[in-house]
């Protein structure tokens, strides 16, 4: 017998078009170890992890990859009990191949690198990528399930559903293989306690 634990994926609502692959939540509350004393309770911040499609076509060309990464500090106001996160800008981004059908670089930075990635799990027949990496800062994407523009102010993203509500942008992967459907990940973090 089903009880409020064991429920089916088709009836998960997140308030989402496109394909999800996988989501996961999970919450940390930081713990303070006074002199002798009992351990006090600080800040409660939540995380969610999302995969999805890109798309609903197959990948022809050759593998490409994107990314970004936003730096932010996270302070915490114990009398309000509220999580306030500090962005220090947009992150460092990039991509290689020809992902950048799906995403652009907010700024471009004058340096570029070789990028290899190579696995001989599926056989010494298997694809490697071999191609230029066009290293920048900020980054817009235009596909499923979550379009977005990254801000130094920091990438709000809202979600509904079962995760209804707001959520901060804090690193995103784009992965393209020749023939399988693209793939992103999001990683978001919230104020458990307060926005």
């Amino acid at each position: 017998m089903a009880n409020e634990c064991c429920q089916l994926v088709g009836d998960l609502d997140l308030g989402l078009d496109g394909c999800i692959i996988s989501v996961n939540t999970n919450c940390s509350t930081e713990v303070v170890m006074a002199c002798g004393e009992d351990p006090l309770e600080g800040a409660s911040v939540g995380t969610v992890s999302l995969s999805a499609y890109a798309d609903t076509t197959v990948w022809v060309g050759c593998p490409s990859k994107a990314g970004v990464s936003i730096p932010f500090v996270r302070k915490y106001d114990c009398v309000a009990d509220q999580v306030y996160f500090i962005f220090s800008g947009q992150g460092q981004s990039f991509y290689s191949g020809d992902a950048n059908r799906f995403v652009s670089l907010n700024k471009t930075l004058p340096t570029s690198c070789e990028s290899i990635s190579a696995s001989s799990s599926s056989g010494p027949a298997a694809i490697y990528m071999k191609t230029a990496q066009i290293n920048g800062y900020g980054l817009t994407y235009n596909g499923n399930p979550i379009s977005f523009t990254t801000s130094p102010q920091g990438t709000e993203i809202t979600l509904g559903g079962v995760l209804s509500r707001t959520y901060y942008l804090q690193n995103f992967s784009f992965d393209a293989q020749p023939g399988q459907i693209p793939v992103v990940s999001y990683s978001l973090i919230y104020s458990y306690g307060g926005e």
